[in-house]
């Protein structure tokens, strides 16, 4: 029996696909045409469209040593929001989706340790603690000034960060658990601010781990290499640098729905929601009378709000 063709599918760009429509005065059909040639200019961009490119200034000058083009080489890496993991389910360790965080350019004669202090993550702002008795002092020491250690895992070497005489060297335990077992390892372990990143044996496109903050892990991956020629910026003191990130949806205050989160409650008696997101201006006319707390909750300052820079604000 022949295979039934339906005729609809066929017809489906002529029926529905939008075409050039006439040159007529009305309004809607003006504002077609120029979506229809606005889209037509993004086509060829189509594929980065989940991304931000970020422009730098050309003109403003950095002093400092200078890369030679031809010579020294450019490196792409591509950094990830980190993954959750949990033990009860083996077989769906993963639970969340994996999400580009951002594409950073790092010159091949610096080390991972210039790598590593340009990967962002929340996880390195605040330390979170419990303010709704003391609001003025919601924001402590960012977490990244207070716990520096961390490693890199490329191939099979950990890069670990010994810049810090106090810092943990985390691949100890992974490295003992991995002896237990036959068919993993050996592992080396390297120093992360001696490793120049042109001296790397790696395979492109292939993803290692960036672990900070004791559990927090990041998927990373070299994605490209080229040499830098004029048309880059020459000074070394620019790199690395993030060229394209793909921007998170922001976090909505529960109660206004207008406003970002500034605050997060927990256990809170007068909320349903737990946990509970709050703008600045609904926070404290909710909770607070003439400064003083009203019911039973906990109170944190929103983590993204401090990794913007600590600014409480509506505005």
């Amino acid at each position: 029996m022949p295979k039934f063709e339906d005729s609809r599918k066929l017809r489906k760009k002529e029926t529905f696909g939008p075409t050039e429509p006439p040159d007529v005065e009305l309004q809607t059909i003006q504002n077609l045409k120029r979506r229809l040639k606005h889209d037509n200019k993004q086509q060829s961009v189509y594929k980065y469209q989940s991304e931000l490119f970020i422009n730098y200034k050309k003109d403003k000058e950095i002093g400092g040593e200078i890369a030679t083009p031809g010579h020294d080489i450019l490196v792409l890496v591509r950094t990830y929001h980190p993954f959750t993991q949990r033990q009860k389910n083996p077989l769906k360790q993963c639970l969340s989706i994996l999400q580009l965080n951002t594409i950073i350019t790092v010159l091949g004669s610096q080390t991972l340790a210039h790598l590593r202090d340009k990967i962002s993550c929340i996880a390195d702002c605040t330390i979170s603690k419990e303010c709704s008795e003391d609001l003025d002092n919601a924001i402590g020491p960012m977490a990244k000034d207070v716990y520096k250690s961390g490693f890199f895992f490329i191939e099979d070497t950990f890069y670990n960060d010994s810049r810090c005489s106090q810092n943990i060297d985390y691949s100890t335990v992974i490295i003992e658990w991995a002896q237990r077992r036959a068919n993993l390892g050996p592992f080396k372990t390297a120093i992360m601010e001696e490793c120049r990143i042109d001296s790397l044996l790696l395979r492109f496109g292939f993803p290692w781990v960036y672990k900070h903050q004791g559990g927090c892990e990041h998927l990373i991956v070299f994605s490209d290499a080229r040499l830098i020629n004029n048309d880059d910026t020459l000074a070394v003191a620019a790199y690395p640098r993030i060229v394209r990130l793909r921007p998170l949806s922001s976090k909505y205050c529960l109660i206004c729905g207008m406003y970002n989160a500034q605050w997060i409650t927990m256990e809170h008696e007068r909320i349903p929601h737990n946990p509970c997101y709050f703008c600045n201006n609904c926070f404290k006319s909710y909770n607070y009378i003439n400064g003083k707390k009203v019911g039973n909750f906990k109170a944190f300052a929103y983590p993204r709000n401090v990794e913007l820079g600590g600014k409480v604000t509506n505005k």
